[in-house]
């Protein structure tokens, strides 16, 4: 026993030695580790959880508003597109209608014929007055006249253009029937009416199907282009898209500078109900999707700040965090060289002061088993010299038991000759140290010759028996000098004289076997049963106590906690103390 308690001690000395001798490495790993890599790790943890929501936000609103915007432009500039056309198509619309009620005019019969020359008469003269008084009269502020022309080149309205450069516009010779409108620089103004850069809009009739003055007279309306063309920048400037106007086979109006049409621009087409122009609206991609592009930018900018801020802050709090890292790396250190007296400052009760406080135990409960160790080793070597002085002893012993033994026979005193033999019997077997564990069936030799020992100092007033059918008593071991301490303490506190009736019950229990000791002697009350096991008792029952605390001990120290002693007892009704062991396997203890 002394031994194994020795022995275990000594193991868990070496197991503190050795988580000493791990910490210098560890201590080292961690020092050039720590801020390459633990302080990597809690700044990528904090980036990571700001960055992957922020990112992920980012993501939706941009997709959320670029749409939403998209679409937006979209509609508006197809609004401004229909816009566009309202406003040509009114403009033209009202010059259409100008026409059309000047024609109505003409075909009136109770209209005079028109002249093809300057009148010669004082009617003819208030016939052209009174033409050119309705024509005059249909005039708004934007146009810049209004003229019937006779196929003869002489025409009413005001007197401004040149019939000889009317002709020569190419526009004018075109002899197609219908309204045709067209966009360009009057030049058959004559030089108080000419505006040099003037834009105008304008309507050329041809009538047909008439007789007289009127056949193949034409009516033209030139209305100024100012307004018109503003809309027209107007809407380039705030879209930024390419205006391009075609009609009668040829582009009307198209937005001054170069512009490379390209498959993935965004384009919107009308066609103007009032004439046969076509408007189209380019807008290239870059300026369609402009504000989608700024949005983009301007998320991932915040985005990749609020990153960038996330790991100042996450440096700012890993800094305090590592700063006490390191400081528990230091007194690991000083630990490692042997300083037990090293502890942790413990400022908080986090996870970090936690650990400090378990490093404080730790160091504490180090110094306790070197203080231990110390002790042990010192104890050690005075039991290994008192061994030494008693080692000749058991052996003198018995020699001697021996001796007198056959000295008994040869005197013919049979009593004695068998007590000697008994006694040295059992004397062989407890001051055996060299096994501390022997086998059942040994360990029962030993009590038999104790028990006949017994009943020659008694006589035969007491009964013994085994029961143990079926138990292999070879498969079970148990500590050396087990059983004779318990059946001592029948004969010394449960018989009186030695009367009564010892049953020793071998018996297995599922993986275990179960060794019964009952008797029939006065047994003991429930306050004595429970302070059988416990340390420090004094008085009458210190002998018994001390026998039974050893006995669990050493059972407990072979086999493990769940094996040892229990008692069973009652004033009167005797005693049964049940001993649980193990069963042997080829592997060893089952």
């Amino acid at each position: 026993m002394w031994k194994a308690l020795t022995r275990l001690r000594k193991n868990n000395c070496l197991r503190g030695m050795s988580m000493l001798s791990m910490l210098p490495r560890n201590g080292l790993k961690l020092s050039r580790g720590l801020r390459s890599t633990l302080q990597t790790k809690l700044m990528l943890l904090i980036a990571l959880a700001a960055a992957i929501p922020l990112l992920t936000l980012g993501y939706v609103l941009y997709h959320k508003s670029s749409g939403t915007i998209n679409e937006q432009f979209g509609r508006y500039g197809e609004n401004s597109a229909s816009q566009l056309q309202f406003q040509i198509d009114s403009t033209l619309g009202q010059m259409k209608y100008t026409v059309s009620d000047i024609l109505s005019y003409l075909l009136d019969p109770k209209f005079t014929v028109l002249h093809e020359e300057v009148p010669t008469t004082y009617k003819g003269f208030q016939e052209e007055q009174q033409l050119e008084q309705y024509l005059k009269a249909h005039k708004s502020l934007d146009m810049k006249g209004i003229f019937l022309i006779t196929k003869s080149g002489y025409y009413y309205g005001e007197r401004i253009i040149r019939f000889d450069l009317l002709q020569a516009e190419p526009w004018f010779r075109d002899d197609a029937d219908g309204y045709r409108f067209d966009l360009y620089e009057p030049k058959h103004y004559n030089d108080t009416a000419r505006v040099p850069g003037e834009k105008v809009i304008g309507l050329l009739f041809r009538i047909r199907n008439q007789v007289g003055v009127l056949e193949n007279s034409s009516i033209l309306i030139e209305t100024n282009a100012d307004k018109l063309l503003r809309l027209f920048r107007e809407f380039e400037q705030d879209t930024g898209s390419q205006l391009t106007i075609t009609g009668g086979g040829k582009t009307v109006y198209q937005t001054r500078g170069s512009f490379a049409k390209r498959d993935d621009d965004v384009v919107w087409t009308k066609h103007s109900d009032e004439t046969d122009w076509t408007i189209e609206v380019r807008t290239p991609y870059e300026q369609f999707y402009k504000p989608s592009l700024l949005i983009r930018t301007f998320t991932f900018s915040a985005v990749s700040l609020s990153i960038v801020l996330a790991f100042v802050l996450a440096y700012m709090c890993s800094a305090p965090l590592l700063k006490r890292v390191k400081k528990m790396k230091e007194s690991i250190r000083r630990v490692s060289l042997g300083k037990l007296d090293t502890r942790i400052d413990v400022e908080s009760e986090d996870e970090l002061g936690l650990l400090g406080h378990s490093f404080n135990r730790m160091v504490g409960q180090l110094q306790t088993l070197f203080h231990e160790m110390k002790q042990v080793e010192r104890q050690k070597k005075e039991a290994e010299l008192r061994a030494l002085h008693h080692q000749i002893n058991p052996h003198l012993l018995i020699n001697t038991l021996a001796s007198i033994q056959w000295k008994a026979r040869l005197a013919g005193a049979a009593d004695v000759n068998k007590m000697i033999y008994h006694l040295t019997n059992v004397l062989d077997g407890n001051l055996n140290v060299d096994r501390e564990v022997v086998t059942l069936e040994r360990e029962l030799e030993v009590i038999d010759h104790y028990l006949n020992l017994q009943e020659l100092r008694y006589g035969s007033v007491f009964a013994y028996r085994i029961e143990a059918a079926g138990v292999d008593l070879s498969a079970v071991d148990i500590p050396r000098m087990t059983l004779q301490p318990l059946v001592e303490n029948v004969f010394f506190h449960a018989f009186e004289d030695g009367e009564g009736t010892i049953v020793l019950r071998i018996e297995a229990d599922g993986a275990d076997i179960l060794v019964s000791l009952i008797d029939d002697g006065k047994g003991m009350s429930e306050h004595t049963r429970q302070q059988l096991f416990q340390p420090h008792l004094y008085g009458v029952r210190k002998r018994r106590s001390i026998g039974l605390r050893n006995v669990e001990e050493r059972i407990k120290l072979h086999f493990g906690e769940a094996y040892g002693l229990s008692v069973q007892s009652a004033p009167g009704a005797g005693t049964r103390i049940d001993i649980r062991l193990p069963i042997k396997t080829k592997e060893g203890i089952a």
